[in-house]
C-alpha cells in the first residue's frame, strides 16, 4: 500500500510539471508573436527611414529683385582746391577774407606790401606819357615809344603779382601765413575751395576693386544731416592700387547748391555694384564648394500616408508629423556672389527646396526630415 502511494505521488508531480511547461510554452509564444511579429515591407522601410533620417532646415528657392551694395567710408573734398601763392617775394600785408568766407571770382584774397611796385608803375606810366608827347613833336622815334610802353606793362605785371586773385567762386579754406610774414613763390599762404560741386572721396580695399565701374549710382550720407541721402555717381577710379594701404581711390561727384556739404566732412556711402530683376537667389549657407564646383542639396519631399497627413490637423499639444524627404546632390552655376547671397544661373529652379545650413555632408538618396521651410532670404 505504501509503494502505491509513492507511485501516485510521482505521477501527480510529473503531470504538474507537464502542465506548467505547457502554460509556459503558450505564454512564450504570445510574447514572441508580439516582439517578433512579421512586418510588411512598407513598415520595414518606414522604420528604417525614421532611424536613419536627419533633421534639416530648407529654403524654398524663388525669383526676386536683387541688388548688391558696397558700403564705404571717406571724406568730402572740394571740387577744386587751389593752393594760394604769390608770384613774387614780399611781405604779406593783408588777408581780405576769413576762413570759411565766400569768395567771388576776381576778388583780391590777399596782397603784399605794394609800395615799391606802385612807385615803379607810376614812374613807367609817366615815361609813357612823356614818350608820346616827344614822339608827336618828333623828339623820339617809334621804337623809343614802344619801349616805354613795354616798361609800363612790365611794371603793371609786377604790381599785379603783389595780389592773389580768386580764380573762381568758392570759400577760403585756410589761412596758413599771417600778415607781416615774408613770403616767396614757394610758400602756400592759404587755399581756395570750390564747393558748388564737391567730391566724396573713398579708399576701396583691393578685394572690392573688381566690383567698381564708372557711372555706378551711389547714396551718400553725412552725420550733419543723418536723415538725408545725397545722390551721386562714381566719377573717377584711380588706375593704381596704393602699395602701402593696398587701396584704390575713387571719387563721387555731388552737386552742392546749398553749400551743405563742407570739405573735410566724414561721409558714408552705399555704391550700387550689381542690380538685376527676377534673379534666382539663395543664401550663401545653402551651397558648398568642392574644387572649382558649387553644389546644393536638393530635397525631394515624400508623399505622406493618409493617416500621417491627418495628424497635421491635430490640436495644440499633440505631436506633429515632420515631412520626410530624400537628398539629391546637385551641381549649380553661380552668376554673382556676395557675403550673404548668391545668384544662381543654372542647376536650380524656382520653388525647389534646398538644405539651408549645408554644414554637414549629405549623400544622394539620403533620408531627411524637414524641420522648417524658409521662404525669405534673411
Amino acid at each position: 500500500m505504501k509503494k502505491f502511494n509513492v507511485k501516485k505521488k510521482y505521477v501527480i508531480i510529473i503531470i504538474g510539471i507537464l502542465l506548467v511547461g505547457l502554460i509556459l510554452a503558450r505564454t512564450t509564444g504570445k510574447i514572441q508573436n508580439i516582439l517578433f511579429k512579421k512586418k510588411t515591407p512598407e513598415e520595414i522601410a518606414r522604420l528604417g527611414a525614421a532611424e536613419e533620417s536627419v533633421l534639416v532646415k530648407v529654403y524654398k528657392a524663388k525669383m526676386t529683385n536683387f541688388k548688391d551694395t558696397l558700403p564705404v567710408m571717406g571724406n568730402i573734398k572740394g571740387f577744386k582746391e587751389i593752393d594760394l601763392k604769390f608770384e613774387t617775394n614780399g611781405i604779406l600785408e593783408n588777408f581780405n577774407f576769413e576762413e570759411g568766407e565766400m569768395v567771388q571770382a576776381g576778388d583780391i584774397i590777399a596782397n603784399l606790401n605794394q609800395k615799391d611796385a606802385l612807385l615803379k608803375l607810376r614812374y613807367s606810366e609817366l615815361e609813357v606819357e612823356k614818350s608820346k608827347k616827344l614822339f608827336e613833336l618828333g623828339g623820339v622815334n617809334k621804337i623809343k615809344l614802344e619801349q616805354s610802353k613795354l616798361e609800363y606793362e612790365s611794371a603793371k605785371s609786377d604790381f599785379e603779382k603783389t595780389n592773389i586773385y580768386a580764380a573762381g567762386n568758392g570759400i577760403l579754406g585756410s589761412r596758413d601765413i599771417d600778415a607781416g610774414a615774408y613770403v616767396t613763390p614757394n610758400d602756400k599762404v592759404g587755399a581756395l575751395v570750390e564747393i558748388s560741386s564737391v567730391y566724396a572721396e573713398y579708399n576701396i580695399i583691393e578685394r572690392d576693386s573688381p566690383k567698381l565701374k564708372l557711372g555706378q549710382e551711389c547714396e551718400i550720407f553725412v552725420d550733419a544731416y543723418p536723415n538725408k541721402a545725397y545722390k551721386g555717381t562714381v566719377d573717377s577710379i584711380a588706375p593704381i592700387v596704393e602699395g602701402r594701404t593696398r587701396t584704390q581711390k575713387i571719387k563721387i561727384e555731388l552737386n552742392n547748391p546749398n553749400n551743405e556739404l563742407k570739405p573735410g566732412m566724414f561721409t558714408r556711402a552705399l555704391i550700387a555694384t550689381y542690380e538685376k530683376d527676377n534673379a534666382l537667389i539663395i543664401p550663401t549657407s545653402a551651397f558648398k564648394k568642392k574644387d572649382a564646383d558649387y553644389f546644393v542639396y536638393v530635397i525631394h519631399k515624400e508623399e505622406k500616408p493618409a493617416e500621417e497627413a491627418a495628424k497635421e490637423g491635430m490640436p495644440e499639444g499633440k505631436e506633429a508629423v515632420l515631412e520626410r524627404g530624400t537628398v539629391e546632390v546637385r551641381k549649380i552655376g553661380i552668376a554673382y556672389l556676395t557675403q550673404d547671397a548668391a545668384e544662381i544661373n543654372k542647376g536650380l529652379k524656382q520653388g525647389e527646396l534646398i538644405v539651408v545650413e549645408a554644414f554637414q555632408e549629405f549623400e544622394d538618396k539620403q533620408n531627411v526630415e524637414i524641420s522648417e521651410v524658409q521662404e525669405s532670404l534673411f
